[in-house]
């Protein structure tokens, strides 16, 4: 059975573009009901260079979300700083002097467009 991703599912919430959870495809299982397949790698595109982002030291041990919302004014994109800086268990909170790579806001939108294209 094939996949479908929740923007394409009539009866659902809409997901903005920066929800994680549109990396994954959505599933029925044998009760009608949708789950998701959260063992989808994903990377970030290959011609991302210097020019598209910037670094930041961590001045206190925060959780992702707050990083996402510092940079982002928001906190939906937690899981694209881990991606950047090749964090594979975001229950660990970066440290104070940790210094993160962060994609530039201004090319977030066509980061987040490179994903999506590279998911289909």
């Amino acid at each position: 059975m094939d996949g479908i991703y929740q923007n394409k599912v009539a009866g659902l919430p809409e997901l903005k573009a920066t929800k994680y959870e549109n990396i994954f495809k959505l599933y029925k299982n044998d009760d009608n009901f949708y789950y998701y397949n959260i063992l989808k790698a994903i990377y970030l595109p290959q011609n991302l260079d210097d020019t598209k982002v910037y670094y930041q030291s961590v001045t206190t041990k925060m959780p992702w979300t707050l990083v996402s919302f510092n940079a982002y004014n928001t906190i939906d994109l937690w899981w694209l700083i881990c991606l950047a800086n090749n964090i594979f268990n975001p229950l660990k909170f970066p440290e104070q002097g940790t210094l993160l790579k962060i994609i530039k806001p201004t090319y977030v939108s066509q980061i987040l467009d490179e994903i999506q294209t590279a998911l289909i």
